[in-house]
């Protein structure tokens, strides 16, 4: 499948439908700003969560919020990204997990700069040491599905991002993971970045920036950069989210250098290169993670890093050895 590159317009080749878009998003951006700074008390009300949690008790309501909820956690974008750059596309899974660590970095280093606690009610559990504020999941909610769907320029794919921006992003206020000043906070931050991606995306296409370096430089940067920001950047998740982008980048440029796998096949191929591939990758973040302890945050870089490497190289490399993927001709 060919998915071209992000370029101008966004969202629509009519002038006035991208207008339209671009000034719906300002003005979601604008209102949820207003209301942070006008209304701070209320969006950080713990009375509008208890309320929201009597959903909870109509039969599937649970269930169906877990669910959606799941769709912005770290072990669901692994599986997603994985199968789109071994089945879909290379660069439209290396891009949205660009798209997904650079956000998610972001989104990391607001939250320990503010350091807002979660609504801490009785019956949740809380991941420790995690601050609420901006919601991580509202804002990679919006940067990656926004992003592939301006990738896709699919009208069915844009009702479903839409349709997951809103359903994950009221999925934390009803299982009470999220004040709701979290959750526009996350649309606050997260449509700004997500334009800024656009516009620096387009620029590096239209421009040729990529074409200007040479191989070597691009894999010394794709370390070296990831290396500096976790030296220069707080907190926990960096590490790990950086750690992956190293690796990830790292290993694209090789395989689009060197490898030029295929990534089409028969779907009972698909599904085995699916398994096989998840299979080692999650051996590799789980199952090293008593060597490579996050803790120890080099470490924790490195074992991430070798997650991320696995995708964009060690699995094709793996899948072409053992013919469950050809090469593209030259």
């Amino acid at each position: 499948m060919n998915f071209p590159p992000v370029s101008k317009p966004y969202f629509s080749d009519d002038p006035k439908r991208e207008s339209f878009w671009l000034l719906f998003l300002l003005a979601v951006t604008v209102l949820s700003a207003a209301v942070l700074i006008f209304a701070w008390p209320f969006t950080r009300s713990l009375d509008f969560i208890v309320a929201l949690q009597q959903w909870r008790t109509i039969p599937g309501v649970e269930l169906l919020f877990r669910g959606f909820t799941f769709l912005g956690d770290d072990e669901f974008y692994m599986i997603f990204f994985s199968i789109l750059v071994w089945c879909i596309s290379k660069s439209l899974g290396f891009w949205g997990v660009f798209m997904l660590l650079s956000s998610g970095t972001y989104s990391s280093l607001i939250k320990d700069i503010t350091l807002l606690e979660r609504p801490q009610l009785e019956a949740v559990e809380y991941p420790h040491g995690s601050y609420a504020f901006p919601s991580g999941h509202a804002l990679t909610a919006v940067t990656v599905w926004c992003y592939l769907a301006v990738r896709i320029k699919s009208s069915g794919f844009w009702i479903w991002t839409f349709v997951a921006v809103f359903m994950v992003s009221l999925s934390r206020l009803v299982l009470g993971h999220h004040f709701l000043g979290d959750v526009l906070g996350g649309f606050a931050f997260g449509i700004p970045f997500l334009l800024f991606f656009l516009w620096l995306s387009a620029r590096f296409y239209e421009k040729g920036w990529l074409d200007k370096f040479s191989t070597p430089v691009l894999l010394f940067l794709s370390i070296a950069l990831p290396v500096l920001l976790v030296a220069i950047l707080p907190g926990t998740d960096p590490p790990k989210f950086l750690g992956y982008l190293a690796g990830a980048s790292f290993g694209y440029i090789i395989e689009k250098e060197k490898l030029r796998s295929v990534v089409s096949g028969p779907l009972p191929i698909q599904l085995l290169k699916t398994l096989l591939g998840l299979a080692v990758l999650f051996g590799l973040i789980l199952g090293l993670g008593g060597i490579l302890p996050s803790a120890v945050t080099p470490l924790g870089f490195i074992r991430y890093s070798l997650g991320g490497m696995w995708v964009t190289l060690g699995a094709p490399a793996f899948f072409v050895y053992f013919k469950l993927a050809s090469k593209e001709s030259k």
